[in-house]
């Protein structure tokens, strides 16, 4: 298997996960089996025809986006950042989908990931407060000093990039 198909097995895989669990993320087991039946959820819940995705795989792609960022410039021009720090900047892009409307108003025309031209990805996907708060505070956590206690599952899934 090519590196090219782990790299796509791994956002197509989260994404259509993402969107067939994203209907049921915020109710308990009584309540899909009485809105689903017996089996629970087994098809997409689409709305006007297109299966949703979560924020989650909203993220998921800014930090691939990220992770190309950094390496783009460090092969380009020889230098390069830590990669958490192109992660940073492009969470913020991600939270100008989250936050205001498309396409954005670009007083600041300067963005870090091409993703912010999308406007499907401008759509509220229930964010986490934690992940907003960290974001809109802009300082970067360390294992030593975490910015937060949170303990959501949303950060395994949006770091799966990182491990290919």
């Amino acid at each position: 298997m090519k590196d090219i198909d782990k790299y796509r097995g791994c956002l197509i895989g989260g994404a259509v996960g993402d969107a067939l669990g994203y209907a049921i993320e915020f109710l308990d087991e009584e309540s899909i089996f009485q809105r689903y039946g017996e089996l629970g959820i087994t098809e997409y819940d689409l709305v006007d025809g297109v299966a949703q995705i979560s924020d989650d795989t909203q993220m998921t792609l800014f930090t691939a986006n990220a992770l190309l960022l950094g390496t783009t410039r460090g092969m380009t021009r020889g230098i390069m950042g830590p990669y958490s720090s192109y992660a940073g900047l492009c969470y913020k892009d991600w939270l100008r989908t989250q936050t205001e409307k498309y396409p954005v108003d670009n007083k600041n025309p300067y963005t870090y990931t091409w993703l912010i031209n999308i406007p499907e990805l401008f759509h509220r996907r229930a964010p986490g407060n934690t992940c907003l708060s960290a974001i809109h505070a802009g300082s970067n956590g360390t294992i030593e000093k975490p910015i937060n206690n949170s303990k959501g599952c949303g950060g395994v899934m949006r770091v799966a990039p990182v491990g290919l």
